[in-house]
């Protein structure tokens, strides 16, 4: 939603943004002592490539920007070791 509009206001969006994320850290923690410590660092990792991209679009970059590209190119590189990590762990790599 926030990315996506033309002109939001700036407290509305960061609102959002904000509020959006805050489900990621409980999932980040529960990981955590859940997933052996490859699987946990590759967690962190994205968590922390997530955490970026909220705040580029918390400040107000469109998807079209080349902060937010270069951002979610991050994302997607993290999100993607965390997924074979997490493969691997469940021995679904093959």
């Amino acid at each position: 939603m926030t990315v996506r509009e033309p002109n939001p206001d700036p407290q509305q969006r960061r609102r959002a943004v904000w509020e959006a994320f805050e489900a990621c850290t409980s999932l980040r923690y529960e990981l955590s002592i859940c997933a052996p410590r490859y699987v946990v660092e590759k967690s962190d990792d994205s968590f922390r490539r997530l955490r970026d991209l909220r705040d580029v679009v918390a400040d107000g970059f469109s998807r079209d920007s080349n902060e937010y590209v270069t951002g979610r190119l991050r994302y997607d590189r993290a999100y993607q070791a965390l997924r074979d990590a997490m493969r691997k762990d469940l021995g679904a790599d093959a």
